[in-house]
């Protein structure tokens, strides 16, 4: 957490505001300031401090509710708040949930803001909660009248209509609208992917003969290819206007382009965040029946049968995503982060140079699972910043079963091949666990899989012991070595 939220934080806690309600403060001095910055008085003579505290009594105790503190108190948080993203606070913090400050969508919305400050017609910006720091820089790059924000979360709509009174913001997604273009974007944290993929296949067709989409699907929806999913895909790949098909690494989304014309072959890509720029993988082109038709749609797969290689395709098999989370994922917002490392666990940790990856196990101790938090407990744990400042890259299972199932394939002969080809792909350690998300494997038995897991817990115990024995030998050794050295004290001294 950044040294400001913190500071930020002590200086409510001292005044008697926590949790949520600082969330509600924070609105409560933005509305302010917006008060502050329409008077031609204010800007002119500025305001002194007992009659800005009048004026947020005055002016914002009906929609925030009164004032928890006095005017010193108010004036102590009041300056400092200013130096904090609400949006960053709410996201780091977890104090509202359902909102995410999405700073990870700035460089895939560049060049879509970008585009539509000249084009025409009216743009949906969907699901606008997951990237609800965005939302000013659209408002303030788009004239608000071809524009509607839609949100299907209720905390969402009703802090989007305080701070943004003007906004055109809609909590319903009109079924029978056709808009000239629809931007979506989604992590799949907030909903299920099925309901995610089934909203965005059924509003495909909602656009004008000239208009454009881009949809920004989370990789779990997309892996998750059975049932309802799986006719959701094929559709949205069959559309003659998909133009081309982006996996953002290490963002965990794949990104759907819709163009206002058919087009023959669908352009395939790696896309990966370096920075303030990107980097491209490009693959053969294919049509869209071709795409539709695979068993498994997946650019991972799809890249390493290219290379000769391949891997489980069938959707029914699990995925690594399945499994684990990766370290610093910025679809998981930073306070959920904390809370997984929280509690003991057993993590794949990744080194590469060049292209050679190495892999260990590691046991990361904390609290046992199925303990709960309480209030105290939880505060003191948003405070920390150690989840930010770790440099090592892993995926980390709440079941050591899954952790040795997947060092065992990808120690195997295919599973180093695999690796080997995805740190082709990409440079950074973060994307290559992206990359690795998608791989598939068969299901193992039961019969071996216990096998595999007593082997396992046998070695992982037998290694705790020897550091254990070589601990304690190593101490002995250097208290034997201190008693011949150091003479032991008589009386006369």
């Amino acid at each position: 957490m950044k040294e400001a939220m913190q500071s930020l934080i002590k200086k409510f806690k001292a005044i008697g505001v926590t949790g949520s309600a600082m969330v509600t403060e924070l609105l409560r001095f933005r509305v302010l300031d917006q008060i502050l910055q329409t008077s031609p008085e204010v800007r002119q003579w500025g305001i002194t401090g007992d009659k800005l505290y009048e004026l947020a009594q005055q002016s914002t105790v009906e929609v925030f509710g009164e004032l928890p503190y006095d005017q010193v108190a108010f004036e102590s948080v009041y300056g400092p708040s200013f130096a904090v993203e609400v949006m960053d606070f709410i996201t780091e913090t977890g104090y509202v949930e359902g909102i995410a400050a999405g700073e990870q969508w700035r460089l895939p919305f560049k060049d879509i803001i970008e585009f539509h400050k000249n084009s025409e017609g009216i743009i949906l910006f969907a699901n606008i909660e997951e990237y609800a720091a965005l939302a000013e820089e659209i408002l303030q790059a788009i004239p608000s009248e071809r524009l509607l924000l839609y949100t299907s979360s209720e905390t969402c709509y009703n802090l989007f209509k305080q701070l943004y009174p003007l906004a055109p913001v809609i909590d319903e997604w009109p079924e029978d609208v056709i808009f000239d273009h629809i931007v979506a974007a989604s992590t799949g944290l907030f909903r299920a992917p099925v309901e995610i993929m089934q909203e965005l296949a059924n509003r495909v067709g909602n656009i004008t003969e000239l208009g454009t989409a881009h949809y920004f699907i989370p990789i779990s929806a997309i892996q998750d290819q059975v049932g309802m999913n799986r006719m959701a895909v094929q559709y949205m790949l069959l559309q003659p206007r998909l133009e081309s098909i982006r996996e953002w690494a290490p963002l965990g989304t794949y990104e759907f382009v819709y163009t206002n014309r058919s087009v023959k072959k669908v352009a395939l890509e790696i896309r990966e965040v370096m920075g303030e720029t990107w980097r491209s993988t490009p693959f053969i082109a294919l049509p869209h029946e071709v795409l539709a038709s695979m068993d498994t749609f997946s650019m991972v797969q799809y890249a390493l049968s290219l290379c000769g290689i391949e891997p489980a395709m069938k959707a029914q098999l699990p995925t690594l995503g399945e499994d684990g989370f990766t370290s610093k994922d910025p679809k998981v917002p930073l306070y959920v982060q904390k809370v997984f490392n929280a509690f003991e666990a057993t993590r794949l940790e990744l080194e590469r140079q060049g292209t050679e990856v190495q892999l260990k196990l590691v046991d990361h101790e904390g609290r046992k699972a199925g303990e709960t938090l309480d209030e105290d407990s939880y505060a003191e744990l948003m405070e920390q910043s150690k989840v930010a400042e770790e440099d090592t890259a892993y995926w980390m299972f709440t079941n050591p079963e899954a952790a040795y199932i997947w060092y065992t394939y990808f120690r195997s002969l295919q599973g180093e091949q695999v690796l080997t080809k995805l740190a082709q792909m990409v440079l950074t350690p973060e994307a290559l666990l992206q990359l690795m998300g998608s791989v598939r494997r068969q299901i193992i038995k039961e019969e071996p899989l216990t096998e595999l897991a007593t082997r396992f817990e046998k070695a992982r115990a037998a290694r705790k012991a020897a550091l254990a024995k070589a601990d304690a030998d190593w101490q002995a050794e250097i208290e034997a070595i201190a008693k011949e050295i150091v003479p032991n004290p008589t009386e006369s001294d």
